[in-house]
């Protein structure tokens, strides 16, 4: 890419297991030709978008395209660029036990090939929408069921996802060639308050890297995730696979948040409303000094080597200030020669109980959307005009731009 793309993010969380369905707490269900077109008219070049797997695939041997196939027209209609997101946290209710059923990887690239196969108009894809935290949340440390809080829990759910990011590549890529994969994945990072708890920390920080270590064929013997993954049961010869035959990925996509990156500390006194857990060896909260969204573009673009976006990105606080101080980290290090392609903000318009991270359904709106919904009606929110003049009018210089992380950050 040469160009330098802006653009937005649907809330498409799906997990048929925890009754969650972000189209349909948001009503985006019924307002999606309006939610599209306001997109359109913000002026973004492209938009993060899918529908859930369990919706597109509700039988094991059956699909049902009829909602897709009216979005990709509109889509095409509205000469608005698509990364598709093809699964979101989720799995059909037929794929007992979900990502730990032994034919999950087959099934999800069975899925990607019949999508790809119908709408080969569509050539950006998300093979997976974060497969670390999906894997952290349900295998890591407990957000999620089967509320899995160890090393061993949480490997087991990524390598399942991993193997079915590959196969879904290469099904799509069978069918065309010419796609391109956008993987983003949580960018977050761990920093210990108290020293006996440091290498916990460490540990937590490098767990956002394994699954593109893996991917990218670099967890070659020698690396800590290759030694992380065998002690935890993974075989020399799966991990060669990838080393053989690296993963098809072309851009890196991160997601950061004024709460990714985190401090933990000894359990003690109240569980802080950010720590969505269940694990008893540590508590967590947010990092009011983080290293910032700059550097850690600049860590994930130097440890691969391949163009890197802004994938999802906002706060339910002091939206403007978080714009600004966002676009202008990301502007300072693509003077400095990191190769920034995109910046989305995620989401569009408010997503339902994120700020418990879905575990506590209440129908609570968090006020993180460019877009603000007050009784389900999509209502400009205070960043909605300033993100549109950043398009039409880009920072040319980095300026400097400051913004005040507090402790309690929801990621």
């Amino acid at each position: 890419m040469n160009t330098f793309w802006w653009g937005v993010g649907i809330e498409n969380t799906s997990m048929p297991d925890m009754g969650v369905n972000e189209l349909l707490m948001t009503d985006h269900q019924k307002h999606w030709r309006e939610d599209l077109r306001k997109a359109k008219d913000l002026g973004v070049q492209f938009i993060r978008y899918g529908l859930p797997w369990d919706m597109q695939h509700p039988e094991k041997d059956r699909f049902d395209w009829s909602w897709t196939d009216q979005v990709v027209d509109l889509l095409q209609d509205l000469n608005l660029k698509v990364v598709w997101d093809l699964i979101h946290f989720g799995t059909p209710s037929w794929l007992e036990g979900g990502f730990l059923n032994p034919e999950y990887p087959a099934e999800i690239a069975r899925y990607a090939r019949a999508f790809a196969e119908r709408y080969p108009r569509i050539t950006l894809f998300t093979p997976f929408n974060e497969p670390y935290i999906c894997a952290f949340f349900r295998g890591g440390n407990g957000t999620w069921p089967p509320y899995g809080t160890t090393a061993e829990t949480f490997v087991q759910h990524l390598v399942p996802i991993i193997e079915g990011i590959r196969q879904t590549n290469q099904a799509i890529s069978s069918v065309n060639p010419e796609v391109q994969f956008w993987l983003n994945d949580g960018a977050d990072g761990f920093r210990a308050l108290d020293t006996e708890i440091q290498p916990l920390a460490d540990e937590l920080t490098r767990y956002r890297f394994i699954a593109l270590d893996v991917l990218l064929g670099k967890a070659t013997p020698e690396s800590w995730t290759a030694q992380f993954l065998l002690k935890c049961g993974v075989s020399q010869t799966w991990l060669d696979t990838f080393i053989q035959n690296p993963v098809q990925i072309d851009v890196i996509g991160l997601d950061y948040y004024p709460g990714s990156e985190h401090v933990i500390f000894t359990p003690r006194g109240p569980k802080p409303a950010s720590d969505w857990g269940r694990r008893t060896d540590y508590r967590l909260d947010a990092d009011p000094e983080p290293p910032g969204l700059g550097e850690t573009l600049r860590l994930y673009f130097e440890r691969y080597q391949k163009p890197v976006y802004v994938a999802e990105t906002s706060s339910d606080r002091d939206q403007q200030a978080w714009l600004n101080y966002s676009v202008s980290e990301v502007a300072r290090v693509m003077a400095e020669g990191v190769n920034v392609v995109a910046y989305t903000w995620w989401p569009f318009f408010d997503h339902i109980d994120w700020n418990t991270g879905l575990t506590r359904l209440t129908g609570f709106v968090c006020p993180s959307g460019l877009y603000h919904l007050n009784d389900m009606q999509r209502e400009p929110g205070p960043a909605r005009d300033l993100f549109k003049t950043l398009i039409q009018h880009p920072p040319r210089d980095a300026g400097q731009r400051h913004f005040a992380f507090h402790p309690g950050e929801t990621p």
